[in-house]
């Protein structure tokens, strides 16, 4: 079998690329820079130069021979909504569009969405499932959807499944670094008075998750949610992480919520000014303050047996360990 993965230089596009490959997949990569590939990814595998926000004419060559096509590559961090639909949307059609034109006969065509593409919990005994109605708060959740919605315009010819994941950690993510950074500080961070809850999954059971889903006859035109069966309070969380890496310091700062969205107005006008992304922005503020985050696997589980098998305690020992081997984190 021939797969294409998109993202691969990224943290979920690596693992799916590596555990293709110890499948017996031959894998090939679409990355616009392969220098940027992890040194795992850099020998025994097909490396095609391009950009999903290529033309579908100039992606003929990466979906040619294909398989499945594992489309995981995504933009997290933009200042317009523009800039999120190119990537997410326009993206993720250009990839169909590509198909259809190559008339490439797939087995399967799986998308990378989000948690974020449906929205926040309506309270704490609501779990998100692929029955919600979507409500996405953010540029990046719309975006998403809008490519959900692209890819569902090319079925029943496209063999799509869509994957949804919560919060995601794990070695070689960048996406919260920023939060084990300052937790090696010995800082911890509250908004507001209440606590905030959310799903979450570590990055290899994300992998696996996605290329069972991809496999499996059940989940054909399917939209999944993956994520461990229960998930973890904020308070708890920081508890946790503070007993791993065990800084000098021991500090919460407290932010009342007027304080935190003036700061991400203030984020929103230098962005501009430097014309790069910053966060805590306005538009990342609106994923920060609803409490609940929260979805349920349990139709994945139902479809296709799928269950997570890294604990939150082993996983965020692991991935500390690995901020701390690369330098990424220094705790103080």
């Amino acid at each position: 079998m021939k797969s294409l993965v998109t993202g691969a230089t990224g943290f979920i596009g690596s693992h799916v690329a590596e555990m293709l490959r110890a499948r017996g997949h031959d894998v090939r990569l679409l990355v616009r820079d392969e220098r940027r590939l992890f040194p795992e990814l850099r020998q025994g595998y097909e490396i095609c130069k391009g950009d999903v926000a290529d033309s579908a004419e100039k992606l003929t060559a990466a979906v040619a021979g294909c398989d499945y096509i594992f489309h995981v590559a995504g933009l997290i961090k933009g200042r317009t909504q523009a800039e999120f639909n190119r990537i997410n949307a326009y993206g993720t059609r250009n990839l169909c569009e590509t198909v259809k034109l190559t008339k490439q006969p797939l087995l399967r065509f799986l998308l990378v969405s989000s948690l974020a593409a449906v929205g926040p919990s309506e309270n704490s005994r609501h779990y998100v499932s692929e029955t919600d109605i979507p409500h996405p708060q953010t540029f990046y959740g719309r975006s998403k959807l809008l490519g959900e919605k692209f890819a569902r315009l090319y079925e029943p010819e496209l063999p799509l499944t869509i994957i949804r994941p919560p919060a995601v950690y794990g070695p070689r993510d960048t996406g919260i670094l920023e939060f084990f950074q300052f937790m090696a500080k010995g800082y911890a961070i509250q908004l507001g008075s209440e606590e905030r809850v959310f799903s979450m999954i570590h990055g290899r059971d994300l992998a696996r998750g996605i290329i069972e889903a991809a496999l499996h006859e059940n989940t054909l035109g399917q939209a999944y949610f993956l994520a461990d069966p229960e998930p973890y309070p904020m308070s708890w969380t920081m508890a946790l992480l503070r007993d791993i890496l065990k800084p000098t310091r021991n500090r919460t700062l407290k932010s009342p919520l007027w304080l935190a969205k003036a700061y991400a107005r203030v984020l929103d006008v230098v962005q501009w000014v430097t014309r790069k992304p910053l966060l805590p922005n306005s538009d990342k503020m609106r994923e920060l303050l609803p409490l609940y985050w929260v979805c349920s696997a349990a139709k994945a589980k139902e479809d296709f047996g799928f269950e997570s098998k890294i604990g939150i305690v082993d996983g965020l020992k692991e991935t500390a360990a690995f901020y701390i081997k690369e330098g990424w984190i220094k705790v103080r």
